[in-house]
């Protein structure tokens, strides 16, 4: 970096260098004109180098011309001390990408159109874990060094205050994902990539200025081999064509901040419509269309889904004297570290349950995440698990618990040896057990096989399914379960007809909203649905969110979640945060819409949310931090979240509906503020003083001491 320099004027020996390097080539469609721009500027600068007369002694600045110095490396953000850069305020982002998605190479040009806010000798982006080639200044090559997340550029002339200049920098490598909250940010998927929202994100794929308050439109032209297809933020504008390659035209014309900008690569079914002005772009995955089909035949057992069910299928059998294998194949497709597959053994009549360990490998002895709280849901799974004190371990009363959790790749088959039950009988339970909310599909099995024939079945349609075979039912202490297991070829909708249905209510979804919040403020809406497993943590991206497909398993939660990231796309665009820290009142705002989207269908239900959070306890981490101060770690967890809800029920409360109603839509339409403007906000149309309910929701660690 250096320091002041005077005005520059015509080109002195301090522009001169040994001219430009020799750009990197990265791929056919960079944009060869822009680099002989370049080249050609460099030439001519060198020529005028020639041309100058030896440098006369140093002088001191001219008081009444411009001193230029560095903008700083930093926006001074406490959360993230290392993001965003002063010095100048970026306008538009024109991103060239070139993407491979079979070895994840990304190749690039981004075009940053920027003013200086201050006279600047040099300034940084923001730019991590990629390789920079070449950078440019208005033409003229500028010097650059790129260390750690730090991308600093020296222009060859000096960048006056108030002036708008371009900078071109050339870039490539394999794009990092977060590991944290994780996966996040730039995430590599089996046939492509995708980009989630992450205060991080943005420079892991594009040199930026990472600051939430410095918004810019963007312009995506994406190439994607053959056959595959590119989505990002804003409105499509077409395609081109070069050999072998396809070209995706983005355009997001509203400004947005960096990190809800986003680019989805893979194979998507692209679903574009319009409706009351506002231009819908849905891309699905069309692999989370397919069905659950029996493996071979024309019939499987499938064990339904049910919160806080326990549910077995059962038969007791007679192990021969040499012993037996028993085996089945099951298809797995359930909530991750919440819910478990797994084989339960006992003596008929007899207390010793256990749960087996498969030869195969597929059951593991993590306890999860469920464990212990699930003991009071499923008090017998204590027989397998106990409870240290919080903690949990594989082993309980009378046995060691062997589970499977998550989602399969495909049919796995699950193979015992029942030695240890040679020459006696064994009641033998293929389980499902659920905690009390959030259901994928469950399970399904096939081909159950035993070496000695007796308890073999396939559950075709052969005049007995079962063979046997039958649900159970849960064991005492479990609340019983409102469906069962059931044998043939019945099997649930595929996942993407249940994305489907909530995404077909977008347009009945903004129309609430927008009684809500004000008109709509985009050009354009819809989602991004990939394939993609474990997608836990997603910041609403602009216009196009990306949707974790493991929301969508029921058509409620679905469509609570299209609503939270739908609202925030008023928030996000109309009301910008400034500083981290107060991420809270955006996201509250978000959750505190889905509220209202329940209420209106079943009126009281947002105070029953309420009261369902504040029964939680106070010893409970869920209280642990100040809303007005969450630090890093907790800008997106659900309690920051729901917390910051109940704070905003606790506002309306106090100021009554109709006041309420009038805060949302002002503040929304008066486009920018903190925290502290929205209480101001809030007390000047209620009249009102609400230093007590912010004392208590948000400035205050802990349980709020009026609940």
């Amino acid at each position: 970096m250096l320091g002041g320099w005077p005005a520059p004027m015509p080109p002195t020996l301090a522009d001169c260098g040994s001219g430009p390097d020799a750009l990197a080539e990265w791929g056919d469609e960079v944009e060869m004109t822009r680099r002989s721009r370049v080249l050609a500027a460099g030439a001519a600068l060198g020529l005028a180098c020639l041309l100058l007369p030896a440098a006369p002694a140093a002088a001191a600045p001219d008081p009444g011309q411009p001193y230029f110095e560095p903008g700083a490396a930093s926006i001074g953000d406490p959360y993230f001390p290392d993001a965003g850069n002063t010095g100048y305020n970026a306008s538009h982002y024109q991103l060239d990408l070139l993407y491979d998605p079979p070895t994840d190479q990304l190749g690039a040009h981004a075009t940053i159109t920027a003013r200086a806010t201050q006279d600047l000798a040099s300034f940084s982006l923001d730019l991590d874990g990629l390789m920079v080639h070449s950078v440019s200044v208005d033409g003229l090559e500028a010097r650059f060094e790129h260390k750690g997340t730090k991308l600093s550029v020296t222009p060859a002339r000096g960048v006056p205050d108030g002036r708008t200049f371009t900078t071109v920098v050339e870039y490539s490598g394999v794009p990092q994902t977060l590991a944290l909250p994780g996966p996040a940010g730039f995430i590599h998927t089996n046939d492509g990539a995708i980009v989630t929202g992450h205060p991080r994100s943005a420079p892991s794929w594009f040199p930026v200025n990472n600051y939430p308050g410095d918004r810019a439109s963007y312009e995506f032209n994406i190439s994607v081999p053959d056959g595959w297809q590119a989505v990002a933020n804003g409105l499509p504008h077409g395609t081109s064509r070069t050999p072998g390659r396809t070209v995706y035209q983005w355009e997001a014309q509203e400004p947005l901040s960096p990190h809800l900008a986003t680019i989805a690569v893979g194979h998507f079914a692209l679903d574009e419509y319009a409706k009351g002005g506002i231009t819908y772009v849905d891309a699905m995955d069309p692999a989370l269309k397919k069905t659950v089909i029996p493996r071979n035949g024309d019939g499987l057992a499938w064990s339904q889904t049910d919160d806080a069910s326990y549910k077995r299928l059962s038969q007791t059998i007679s192990v021969p004297d040499d012993g037996a294998e028993f085996s089945f194949w099951m298809l797995r497709d359930t909530e991750p570290g919440w819910d478990y597959a797994f084989v339960e053994a006992r003596t008929p009549g007899e207390d010793n349950w256990t749960t087996l360990k498969d030869t195969t490998g597929i059951a593991q002895d993590s306890t999860g995440n469920s464990c212990p709280a699930w003991h009071q849901v499923h008090p017998f799974l204590k027989h397998y698990q106990s409870d240290d004190d919080g903690t949990c371990s594989a082993k309980g009363s009378t046995g060691q618990w062997w589970a499977a959790t998550g989602t399969s790749d495909g049919w796995e088959r699950w193979e015992f040896d029942l030695a240890d039950f040679a020459g006696e009988d064994v009641e033998l339970s293929i389980t499902y057990a659920s905690d009390i909310t959030g259901q994928n599909d469950g399970v399904f099995v096939e081909d159950i096989q035993l070496s000695g024939g007796n308890g073999s079945t396939s559950f075709d349609s052969d005049g007995d399914r079962w063979d046997g075979w039958s649900p159970k039912g849960a064991p005492k202490g479990s609340p019983g379960n409102d469906n069962e297991w059931t044998a043939g070829s019945s099997t649930p909708p595929s996942q993407g007809y249940k994305i489907q249905q909530s995404l077909d209510k977008q347009p009945k979804m903004i129309e609430f909203l927008s009684s809500v919040f004000g008109k709509y403020p985009l050009a354009s809406a819809g989602g991004i649905v990939d394939n993609v497993e474990d997608l836990g943590f997603a910041l609403e991206t602009q216009a196009r969110p990306v949707y974790p497909m493991d929301y969508f398993y029921s058509e409620a939660s679905g469509d609570s979640f299209v609503v939270r990231q739908l609202a925030l796309q008023w928030l996000g665009s109309q009301v910008p945060i400034d500083r981290w820290k107060d991420s809270w009142l955006n996201q509250g705002l978000g959750t505190y819409a889905q509220w209202l989207w329940a209420e209106d269908q079943d009126p009281g239900s947002a105070q029953d949310s309420f009261d369902f959070y504040a029964d939680i306890d106070a010893a409970d981490p869920f209280w642990k931090f100040r809303l007005s101060d969450p630090g890093p770690d907790n800008l997106y967890s659900t309690s920051l979240q729901t917390r910051s809800a109940m704070a905003l029920h606790a506002v309306r409360t106090e100021v009554g509906n109709k006041n309420f109603s009038k805060i949302l839509r002002q503040w929304v339409r008066d486009g920018s503020g903190s925290p502290k403007d929205f209480r101001k906000l809030a007390e000047t149309v209620s009249g009102k003083d609400l230093s007590g309910v912010f004392k208590a929701f948000v400035s205050t660690a802990g349980k709020p001491g009026i609940l």
